[in-house]
């Protein structure tokens, strides 16, 4: 038995039931999923699923995103623009023609109050809010109790990591 997950109790976030999602890790934690596929889809339900963790675990311009336009505008974000370092224009009109991607005001106002003073934004890679999700999916097959070694194999990761969470 998991010495860790025995003394301590899963996140509140975590505790519900996990849906056909989390019980699917090797298929749908591969890597980020293309827009308006299955995948995606599922993905975007499983954030949905767990909001407070991965809302938590995300970095803040992925977590802006996500918290205001949904997780699927988020994945299509940091799929376009993820690892750069991009202007934000005052102009939220601007901002969607130069960067092709549409934000809400509320998400574009908070990029302009927490942009540099050149006006930019670094913008998480994808590979970065991909290996966040995995944690939070790793977390929750953890608390409900799945198999040590089958999530070991389902994720890619050793038993012994599992250990030391």
């Amino acid at each position: 038995m998991d010495t860790y997950a025995s003394s301590h109790p899963p996140e509140p976030a975590l505790r519900p039931a996990l849906s056909v999602v989390a019980h699917a890790p090797a298929a749908l934690f591969l890597g980020l999923p293309a827009p308006a596929t299955p995948a995606f889809d599922a993905l975007c339900a499983f954030c949905e699923e767990h909001r407070v963790a991965v809302l938590a675990s995300l970095p803040w311009v992925a977590a802006e995103i996500a918290g205001h336009d949904g997780f699927g505008a988020m994945l299509r974000f940091v799929r376009a623009l993820g690892g750069r370092r991009v202007y934000v224009p005052r102009d939220r009109h601007g901002f969607a023609e130069r960067l092709g991607v549409e934000l809400s005001a509320a998400t574009h106002a908070r990029l302009l109050a927490h942009a540099s003073e050149a006006g930019t934004v670094e913008i998480p890679s994808a590979w970065g809010v991909f290996i966040a999700l995995r944690r939070i999916a790793i977390r929750a097959a953890m608390a409900a109790g799945d198999d040590l070694r089958l999530v070991a194999q389902s994720f890619g990761v050793s038993e012994r990591h599992l250990r030391c969470r």
